[in-house]
């Protein structure tokens, strides 16, 4: 299953050195694309990234950015504009490979949007389009726009998709492979839930995501997964497994997800040892049924208050 790596650790919990340790790691591993957005740690990601992307190395790699909503402007075209720009200035390029819309924007007419996405495909400042955040129906709505316009089509969606959060299942996944979408999962961790650190409800970390990002806490911080996670515990110790390792194995072996049609998964990291346990746990062989049972259950358990996969 194809690996991209997460960025949005970089320039804040990363520093510089840990994020070229990681980059190297990544890529001496056979792996070349990278995940980034406009809105990460306010833009020092990205500048970070174009500090360290030599321009030697730029065209060895696959690099993804995305323009937000989340600003006075939404996505009309010159918030597109702006955005675009800032990010080839900080990346140190003239383009990225994919650019990614991160969310709707539902005060603006898509096909305002879409219409300054394809001025700036034609001027060849990004090369592959995709969506994230989207519903279905958004998605159908984005490609349809497209098509009647003669516009480049999303070829990628990024979702929130794990082994104990799987809405996307339902109603997104039909509507991709309709449309020939390939899909990359965040999340793969469920924001670190499934690395076996966070047991009890009430012991709330003094940093990292489930610190500082309040939208983390309200995704996954809920006594549901934790009643899940302590009976899933208990048979990795039983079968000798990692938390990681069962939950990047079902994603690769269990889950919707098809490495023949390209689909990918993002590791993000706050550590270098972090990222070469989760690259690691990539290749694990296949779960026994047990642990599909406890999972599976545990889906049926938490689905009622899943965090839905789109947005707002």
């Amino acid at each position: 299953m194809k690996q991209i790596l997460g960025s949005m650790t970089f320039g804040d919990q990363v520093d510089q050195d840990s994020a070229q340790e990681m980059l190297a790691q990544f890529t001496a591993a056979g792996n070349h694309e990278i995940d980034t957005a406009h809105i990460y740690c306010d833009g020092r990601t990205e500048e970070m990234l174009g500090r360290l992307l030599a321009p030697a190395a730029r065209d060895q790699l696959y690099i993804a950015s995305k323009v937000n909503p989340w600003n006075d402007d939404g996505l009309k075209p010159v918030s597109v504009n702006k955005q675009m720009a800032e990010i080839l200035q900080r990346l140190g390029t003239d383009r990225v490979d994919l650019l990614y819309l991160h969310s709707p924007d539902l005060e603006t007419p898509v096909a305002e949007t879409l219409e300054s996405c394809f001025e700036l495909f034609q001027q060849r400042k990004f090369i592959h389009f995709g969506l994230s955040n989207y519903a279905s129906w958004q998605v159908a709505e984005v490609v349809e726009t497209c098509r009647r316009n003669g516009w480049m089509e999303p070829v990628v969606y990024q979702g929130m998709y794990n082994a104990l959060t799987r809405d996307v299942e339902r109603e997104l996944f039909p509507c991709l492979r309709n449309y020939g979408i390939r899909f990359n999962a965040y999340n793969p961790l469920a924001g670190g839930m499934l690395t076996g650190k966070h047991l009890s409800m009430d012991d709330i970390p003094d940093s990292g995501r489930f610190n500082v990002e309040r939208g983390y806490l309200d995704r996954y911080w809920k006594q549901d997964y934790f009643n899940v996670l302590q009976e899933l515990q208990t048979a990795c110790q039983e079968f000798d497994l990692k938390p990681v390792e069962v939950a990047l194995s079902w994603l690769v072996h269990h889950s919707l997800l098809d490495d023949e049609l390209g689909d990918g998964i993002i590791l993000g990291a706050s550590k270098v040892e972090h990222l070469l346990q989760n690259m690691m746990a990539c290749k694990h062989a296949p779960l026994n049924q047990e642990i599909l049972d406890i999972l599976d259950r545990g889906w049926e358990i938490i689905k009622p208050n899943c965090f839905r996969y789109f947005r707002p």
